[in-house]
């Protein structure tokens, strides 16, 4: 048991390093790539603290942009569940970004998916 949720941390993290990639890169690839790591149902919370999208709107909003760079921090299991907590850096010519996320992610169909992102500026 202690062997599978090691495995499942580093699944995890690695998942959320990718996901910074894949929003980066922004293409019709990474769109589909990330379709296939969301749940069937997404609430997600943007920085700015007002907007929220769900699935659709948020794969709809995916376009290239300035690299991100994904710090996993935690990882906490809770059966099925996990939640992951991560600061991600927006990195630009002008200036650096900076937000701190929290995402659950739930096993659906044998596989991490994420349910809730909610994410704020730091």
């Amino acid at each position: 048991m202690q062997n599978d949720k090691q495995d499942d941390k580093q699944a995890l993290e690695q998942l959320n390093i990718r996901i910074g990639i894949e929003e980066t890169k922004g293409d019709h690839e990474s769109r589909g790539w990330l379709d296939g790591v969301i749940a069937p149902k997404l609430a997600f919370q943007r920085a700015d603290g007002t907007t929220f999208d769900n699935r659709e709107k948020f794969l709809e909003k995916v376009r290239h942009s300035d690299p991100r760079e994904t710090e996993v921090e935690s990882i906490a299991f809770y059966g099925n569940r996990a939640v992951v907590s991560c600061i991600v850096t927006l990195k630009s010519a002008s200036v650096d970004k900076r937000f701190h996320n929290l995402r659950l992610f739930v096993q659906h169909d044998g596989k991490w998916k994420l349910l809730g992102w909610a994410n704020e500026p730091l």
